[in-house]
């Protein structure tokens, strides 16, 4: 009965790992592109506003 009972357990979340792991990896890779984004739109902002980082 306990052998049953660990089989099931392993065999309902093991799958679930991997799964995790890929969103996990998703996720990573948006925050990432969220920084590029704001980076270019503040570098865009201040080329609007006249404002270059090189003074100009």
């Amino acid at each position: 009965m306990e052998y049953e009972l660990i089989a099931v357990v392993l065999t309902v979340v093991l799958p679930v790992y991997p799964a995790l792991f890929i969103i996990y990896q998703k996720i990573g890779k948006y925050d990432v592109m969220c920084e590029e984004i704001g980076k270019l739109r503040e570098e865009h902002d201040r080329v609007l506003s006249g404002k270059d980082a090189h003074g100009t």
